[in-house]
């Protein structure tokens, strides 16, 4: 039976993918999105030295911060607190957790979401996964993740999580299919009915 729903954030909830390319490229000019988006094959802070140095990560988020508005937001708003009627929600994140709190303050939604878990809690996203089985006493089949990369998608068949994959966020609705995530969905209404119809 399924108790949880994990969200991650940049791609799913947030529509962060420009306000981050513009960030990186303030310290790599010639960042390609190819370049950007590859970023996320694989765990952020292990690639992430290729464009930033570990010191400068602080200021990459302050400008992705200082970039947010509140129309920086994918329309989820019902289909989130429909499912905070009957999950628990949590989001699991590799961006840090003063940009997630800020951007979910802007749109009135932080109170949707039980723990936010991001760069803060641990940089490896199955090490998040694990407190969250432990300090919330919840199993991986009692659990949905929902992503927007191929690389949560293959981490999370570690743990036997099944994975929702939306086709609004960082990565290509081809490349996310040849992954085999649980699902595949398009728009709010069809991540609606996917969660609503698992058991």
């Amino acid at each position: 039976m399924i108790k949880a729903i994990i969200f991650d954030f940049d791609g799913v909830i947030g529509d962060t993918y420009d306000i981050a390319l513009s960030a990186f490229r303030t310290f790599d000019p010639k960042l390609t999105e190819e370049q950007f988006k590859n970023l996320f094959n694989g765990n952020l802070y292990k690639k992430i030295g290729t464009v930033i140095q570990p010191a400068e990560l602080p200021l990459l988020f302050e400008r992705i911060r200082e970039k947010t508005t509140k129309e920086h937001i994918f329309p989820l708003r019902k289909v989130l607190e429909e499912l905070n009627k009957k999950y628990r929600l949590f989001i699991i994140s590799s961006t840090a957790d003063e940009n997630i709190h800020h951007h979910l303050t802007l749109c009135d939604m932080g109170q949707f979401f039980e723990k936010i878990f991001g760069a803060t809690a641990h940089t490896s996203k199955l090490e998040k996964f694990k407190t969250i089985f432990r300090d919330f006493e919840l199993s991986p089949l009692e659990c949905l993740f929902v992503t927007d990369t191929i690389w949560d998608i293959r981490e999370t068949k570690a743990l036997d999580i099944k994975t929702i994959a939306v086709t609004w966020g960082y990565h290509a609705e081809a490349s996310l299919l040849q992954e085999h995530p649980f699902a595949i969905v398009h728009d709010a209404d069809e991540l609606w009915k996917v969660i609503s119809d698992s058991k």
